[in-house]
């Protein structure tokens, strides 16, 4: 396998990519550029209208909170030949800042659609990212040959509704620490509830103590002084 060169990129490209720009080659990968929606993984008190993709326009920002997951879709359509590989990753701009690629790290021969990454937030502040940006990387390799059993199956144009389900599935940080703080402030609560019956029965205990002590153990001692008296 021989990863190709800015070269062979430059020369081979304008067909496998759409739209193809020669400025986005860089150190024999080509640079991905954010398309146009992505999927935010909602908090859990998100209102179920606002679960949806994000349509963005041109150059418009969007903020990927921290501790969440989401979905990108590329601009650019591309197509993997029979006889090739290719690996994708996160540019180290964006991986400093705390993105992480949580998804594939190739493109099966016979690709032919845009390029979907499942990102999670690892950072502590909120990361915006902005459509057109160049985000992802790319990298061709050849196989020794071409290979009998390339993908068939359709790619995508957009970002698919069975993967925003699987993300509401997942429990993201945020989703995580209002699930503790909810369980810290039963547990208090309980507490709480739990001192004021305590308090209330010992209060009972100690008011009913003196009668009790009367009727039963004053009689017991009294028997026991006059069965000590000596005549």
């Amino acid at each position: 396998m021989s990863f190709w060169s800015s070269q062979t990129l430059r020369s081979r490209l304008p067909s496998l990519i759409e739209p193809f720009n020669d400025d986005q080659i860089e150190s024999a990968s080509y640079q991905l550029c954010l398309g146009e929606e992505v999927y935010i993984s909602p908090l859990p008190d998100t209102p179920l209208k606002e679960r949806k993709k994000i349509p963005l326009s041109e150059k418009e920002t969007v903020p990927i909170p921290p501790g969440q997951f989401a979905f990108l879709i590329t601009s650019e359509k591309i197509k993997i030949p029979n006889n090739a590989l290719a690996f994708i990753s996160i540019r180290f701009k964006f991986k400093s800042k705390g993105l992480i690629n949580v998804s594939g790290l190739h493109v099966d021969p016979g690709h032919c659609g845009k390029l979907i990454f499942a990102v999670y937030n690892a950072g502590p502040l909120h990361l915006h990212i902005e459509r057109g940006e160049r985000v992802f990387s790319i990298w061709y390799a050849d196989l020794d040959k071409e290979d009998d059993n390339p993908r068939n199956k359709i790619g995508y144009s957009s970002i698919p509704s069975d993967l925003m389900n699987s993300a509401d599935l997942v429990s993201s940080l945020p989703a995580l620490v209002k699930r503790l703080d909810d369980l810290e402030k039963k547990v208090e609560n309980y507490s709480i509830k739990q001192a004021f019956v305590i308090t209330i029965a010992v209060g009972v205990l100690l008011t009913l103590a003196k009668p009790i002590a009367e009727i039963f153990i004053q009689p017991l001692l009294n028997m026991i002084k006059s069965s000590l008296t000596i005549y």
